[in-house]
């Protein structure tokens, strides 16, 4: 009975040390892909073929971007707030066995120029133009994430002879305008702390990442203890240590990490991303001349619109646009294809690359 009883124990003690690996396994995987999140980006980049770029227009304004191999068509992509164009890092090589990718820098972000004059959307588009015109040296389709879609959608509107096509990524159109974007989860999270910070007096240990893991709106999904155990305390502490170096905590998952790296800023020495940008979706200076209503009338390009799901938490809109927003962008668009409610979080091109790729690639057959 006894030897039964031992080899049993022995067994057991076998089971629960292989139960303990796996465990410690799981674990130190988990770590090391909230840790290193970003290296398959920086992998998929160096591969891709696409090489950094500048231009500089009759002004001296500086466009950076990055251009793939050529042999295809021209396709020009416009990121998003908060980031270069290495965002589009997990679709570029993809993208570049077709078409001859030149991905920018929108003004304020990356290498291009850091003039607040030339951040509305009217100077922008404007510049755009010319950067088809004089680099790419050809029509091109032009593909724009978020507020680079609403960049894409008025570039279209206002030259209809440079621009092929248009994909229009999960942009913001109407819940921008100034009586709704005070509900959205992107004014209450980044533009209003954006202005807060940049009016408000305070001494050099008052970074913006400090500052925005304050007041970030995203405390409320977490609840303000929760937010303050697992992101905001610890967040303070690494930055008492070394104010620029954004933290990465091994607990959070790599979306709760990316949210810090994008906290990444001009004004704190950490980023190329100008907070002013950012501002004039604040106080509304950004859309100066621009009714969405009107542009999105006087796009008669083939347009596709891609769309997530979109989520309201007590009145707070956590999309860029609701349903009835995307299908109402759909209607005033002559030659649009809606594509919605895709599972996906906003970054469409990041979690649903083949998606986003056949979408753009789809467009080529649309094109009279």
């Amino acid at each position: 009975m006894s030897s039964h009883r031992s080899a049993v124990a022995r067994r057991a003690g076998v089971v629960g040390a292989i139960g303990l690996g796996i465990a410690t396994s799981a674990l130190a995987g988990y770590v090391t892909r909230n840790l290193t999140y970003d290296r398959r980006d920086a992998s998929l980049l160096a591969s891709s073929g696409v090489t950094q770029r500048s231009a500089t227009m009759p002004d001296g304004a500086v466009i950076s971007y990055g251009e793939g191999p050529p042999g295809g068509d021209p396709l020009l992509l416009l990121p998003g707030q908060q980031v270069s164009w290495t965002d589009y890092a997990s679709v570029l090589g993809a993208l570049s066995q077709d078409w001859h990718v030149f991905a920018v820098d929108c003004f304020g972000h990356g290498g291009s120029a850091k003039d607040p004059a030339l951040y509305p959307a009217l100077r922008q588009t404007a510049a755009l133009a010319w950067f088809i015109d004089a680099v790419i040296g050809a029509p091109a389709v032009v593909a724009g994430h978020s507020s680079g879609g609403l960049l894409a959608a008025r570039l279209s509107a206002d030259s209809p002879d440079l621009v092929r096509a248009v994909l229009i990524e999960d942009a913001p159109f109407f819940a921008t305008e100034s009586d709704r974007a005070p509900g959205t989860f992107a004014w209450r999270d980044g533009f209003r702390p954006m202005h807060e910070f940049l009016s408000t007096p305070h001494d050099a240990s008052m970074t913006w990442t400090r500052h925005w893991v304050r007041h970030s709106h995203l405390r409320t999904l977490f609840g303000d203890k929760g937010w303050a155990k697992l992101v905001r305390d610890p967040v303070e502490r690494r930055l008492d240590l070394d104010p620029h170096r954004i933290p990465r905590l091994w607990w959070l998952p790599p979306t709760m990490n990316r949210a810090l790296a994008l906290t990444a800023c001009l004004q704190d020495g950490t980023g190329d991303y100008d907070l002013r940008y950012g501002e004039m979706f604040y106080d509304g200076t950004w859309f100066g001349g621009f009714d969405q209503t009107e542009t999105l009338a006087r796009v008669r390009v083939p347009a596709t619109l891609l769309h997530t799901t979109v989520h309201e938490q007590d009145g707070v809109l956590l999309g860029a646009m609701t349903h009835d927003d995307a299908r109402r962008a759909h209607v005033l668009m002559p030659d649009c294809l809606l594509v919605d409610r895709i599972p996906s979080g906003h970054d469409i091109h990041r979690q649903r690359p083949a998606l986003f790729v056949d979408a753009i690639n789809d467009l080529r057959g649309r094109i009279g």
